[in-house]
């Protein structure tokens, strides 16, 4: 990007990213190289570093964050509505199993429907060797701890 101004000249105010400051500030322009501004004197500061244009002139980094967010925001959003919608599927198709209470000491197998204090309902999706379960709860997928399966 150029440096120009139709009115830059030295000892004219223009608008510079301070270094020292983190800003975008107004500064004095202290010299010229040709028609490109080399170095300021920043009016909050009073230190002279080189030019760097403002921030919010030089770089708009946060338009394309923003489609970024939002596109992960949609995404998520879908996520989870799958999650809810496999939940119901598995929670009807498992209507008569009892609700167990979730603990650490409490063997769980495959199917099994699970109160957890904190998660609310879900069914136990997988058993992961040696004491782990994934539960299927209605807005998440999350692995418990439990005492293990029962060895017969």
């Amino acid at each position: 990007m150029s440096n120009k101004s139709t009115s830059s000249a030295v000892a004219t105010q223009a608008l510079a990213y301070c270094t020292s400051c983190k800003m975008d500030l107004n500064s004095i322009i202290v010299a010229m190289k040709a028609d490109r501004i080399a170095k300021v004197q920043c009016l909050t500061c009073k230190k002279e570093h080189a030019y760097k244009a403002p921030k919010g002139i030089d770089s708009p980094e946060k338009k394309p964050t923003k489609r970024a967010s939002k596109k992960k925001e949609a995404q998520e959003a879908a996520t989870a509505q799958s999650i809810e919608m496999e939940w119901e599927k598995l929670m009807n198709q498992n209507k008569e199993a009892p609700i167990k209470g979730y603990s650490l000491q409490a063997h769980f197998v495959l199917g099994d429907k699970i109160k957890h204090p904190t998660f609310g309902d879900g069914i136990v999706g997988r058993l992961i060797y040696p004491n782990k379960i994934e539960v299927l709860f209605r807005n998440d997928l999350k692995i418990l701890i439990y005492a293990g399966s029962r060895q017969a």
